[in-house]
């Protein structure tokens, strides 16, 4: 009998260190997978840092081109000014300088010859004056543009410099994304369990989205039969029988405008005024946190180039910012949804006429259904993620009633 207690509480105890064991390997898989997430979006944005180095390297080294060619023009033009200067200087002094200038004047055979010899002295001492202020000119030019080419290459050093740093935080970047790949790929299944865990949570809430939006649908459809309904009955007591007929055979003439309520004409006027709106807005609504901040999944379907048996969905963009970020409305709207849902904590839905921003992964909300809120308006603050360095990770979506739509594509 003890023998049997024995074995059956060893076989207990085995099976409670498998489990342990199984979920300190899930967590693993899980941080490891948001560290490649984490790692794709650092690399992404370092290789656009990158590119940008690159390219303003390549401008400067256009202007330093520039600078150099205008240099040896500019050397060339001065050392021709100031010669042609010396020797009209010599050749002048060659005419007056055994009698002097009251000597060239006064040595005129007549007046007229006097006069003439004041105007040449006269001219040539306005084209001194000119060439001086020409070379001057010139060798400022000079200066100024040994200045630049200093600026120039000073500045292309500092790039250089900035580069070499980038690359090789981008190397690092990418050995790390190796060892974390080799580790992943190690976990085999429970990569898989994991993967298919973090779908499931996306599915749930794109399910919980679409019966909200769509609920709010139907009941946007009741309120306004039974405000027409409300209406026409009140119509109908107010007016005696003969008018109503004389008005309903007027709105069959008029093309039945009777049909369509004031009601339905303003809801439809402020459908179409505030999605046109948006719309005009298209990749200039505001990003949905402030400041600094790094996409660390993009949006739609997605194969990582080291796991292909890995595909992911996401119907959003998820982005992490710095600690105590708050998440903010994109666009003018109301806020037509609130809840919590397994996997993103709190949940905001805001309308902008058919268009819906959706703010998930929220620890803490300061709106509640039914509030106007104002672009840039403060919806709640974004809750840490720990397995994402403890930094603020959301979760942002954005759709057309029910149809995903890039958010990319439209805030900046």
């Amino acid at each position: 009998m003890k023998t049997v207690r024995s074995e059956q509480q060893a076989e207990k105890k085995a099976i409670s260190e498998t489990k342990r064991k199984l979920n300190e390997n899930t967590l693993r898989t899980e941080q490891n997978l948001r560290r490649l997430d984490q790692l794709d979006g650092e690399i992404r944005v370092k290789g656009a840092e990158i590119d940008h180095l690159r390219r303003s390297i390549d401008t400067l080294d256009f202007h330093i081109r520039q600078a150099s060619d205008s240099a040896q023009w500019l050397d060339s033009r001065l050392l021709q000014l100031k010669n042609r200067y010396a020797a009209a200087l010599r050749k002048m002094q060659g005419t007056y300088r055994d009698t002097g200038l009251l000597s060239f004047l006064f040595s005129s055979r007549n007046f007229s010859e006097a006069i003439a010899r004041y105007r040449y002295l006269r001219e040539f001492s306005n084209w001194r004056k000119r060439k001086l202020e020409e070379i001057e000119r010139t060798s400022k030019l000079v200066r100024d543009n040994q200045q630049r080419l200093g600026d120039l290459n000073s500045g292309r050093r500092a790039a250089l410099s900035e580069l070499a740093g980038a690359e090789s935080l981008l190397k690092e970047k990418r050995s790390e994304t190796g060892r974390v790949v080799a580790e992943l790929k190690k976990e085999g299944a429970t990569l898989r369990t994991a993967i298919a865990k973090k779908q499931q949570r996306i599915k749930k809430l794109d399910s919980e989205l679409d019966r909200m939006i769509l609920a709010e649908q139907q009941r946007q459809e009741r309120q306004r039969q039974a405000e027409a309904k409300r209406k026409k009955q009140q119509q109908q007591k107010q007016q005696p029988d003969e008018i109503a007929g004389r008005r309903s055979r007027s709105s069959k003439k008029s093309g039945s405008k009777i049909s369509k309520t004031p009601q339905q004409q303003g809801i439809a006027a402020s459908d179409r005024t505030l999605s046109g709106s948006f719309e005009s807005n298209k990749g200039r609504l505001l990003f949905p946190v402030r400041g600094a901040y790094q996409i660390v999944r993009g949006y739609g379907r997605t194969v990582h180039p080291d796991l292909p048996d890995i595909v992911t969905d996401n119907p959003g963009i998820d982005i992490a910012s710095p600690a105590g970020s708050k998440a903010r409305s994109i666009f003018e709207g109301t806020v037509s949804g609130v809840f919590a849902q397994d996997g993103f904590n709190k949940v905001v839905m805001v309308r902008h006429g058919c268009y819906i921003s959706i703010y998930a992964n929220l620890a803490s909300i300061n709106v509640k259904v039914g509030d106007h809120v104002k672009a840039n308006q403060d919806l709640g603050i974004i809750s840490v993620d720990q397995q994402q360095g403890n930094r603020p990770v959301l979760h942002f979506e954005l759709r057309k009633e029910r149809t995903r739509l890039n958010p990319l594509q439209w805030v900046k």
